[in-house]
């Protein structure tokens, strides 16, 4: 139970303690969506556990737990990349890890394609030093993007689906051409790091796949599709 022990029974910062508090929620209410039943059910698969021993290394007696949930979109992104950051602390996010993450954010209402929408926004040098953020974007994403075990058919559909993310999170003003604006800006970011990440273009090249060319086709497609949703 390693990684139970490190993501959330670190209880002496209430950041942390939120993490367990949610966890315990999702397991014990037994109201949970069907994101939040898959990752638990791979959690304790992984961890070679039942619900009830997850329960007990959660040290009990959260059934009537009422944590502080943040209210705010901002401020549900801001402490879910708090919690990226500390899981990206060793270079390597597991994938115990990830779907603790995802039950993390169903909790606070958010599905698993706004985890990576999150993920990818925050593996980067702004919030890790050095080679750190494309290390754990890298083990993050091959659950989503893996040129070895994919065809090239799959991994555009990942693809496709993470670019739609950050699509459909973008912030949106009242002024549409300030809207494409920043969905361009938004969509850019998202394949720069990508393309920041050598880990993963080197894969694509050893497979014979061009992926600047299949990025910048899907930021294209991507960008041409929520476009016309802002007119």
């Amino acid at each position: 139970m390693s990684i139970i022990n490190r993501f959330l029974a670190v209880v002496t910062e209430p950041q942390f303690k939120l993490a367990r508090d949610l966890t315990a929620m999702a397991i014990a209410d037994g109201k949970i969506t069907e994101e939040e039943k898959n990752a638990i059910s791979a959690l304790c698969q992984l961890e070679g556990i039942d619900k009830a021993q997850l329960m007990e290394q959660l040290q009990g007696g959260y059934q009537n737990v009422a944590p502080e949930i943040p209210k705010e979109r901002k401020e549900k992104e801001a402490y879910l990349r708090q919690l990226i950051r500390l899981i990206g602390a060793d270079k390597h996010s597991a994938p115990q890890e990830v779907y603790l993450l995802q039950i993390i954010a169903g909790r606070m209402g958010l599905n698993h394609m706004e985890v990576v929408g999150i993920f990818l926004s925050t593996a980067t040098r702004r919030y890790f030093k050095g080679d750190g953020g494309a290390k754990v974007l890298h083990s993050f994403l091959k659950n989503h993007i893996d040129p070895k075990g994919r065809s090239e058919r799959e991994n555009r559909e990942c693809l496709r689906s993470i670019y739609e993310s950050v699509a459909s999170h973008t912030e949106r003003l009242q002024d549409e051409e300030v809207n494409r604006k920043i969905l361009r800006q938004s969509l850019e970011r998202a394949t720069e790091t990508f393309m920041e990440n050598r880990i993963i273009m080197q894969e694509f090249k050893d497979m014979n796949l061009d992926f600047p060319r299949i990025l910048k086709e899907e930021e294209f497609r991507t960008f041409k599709r929520y476009s016309q949703v802002l007119s």
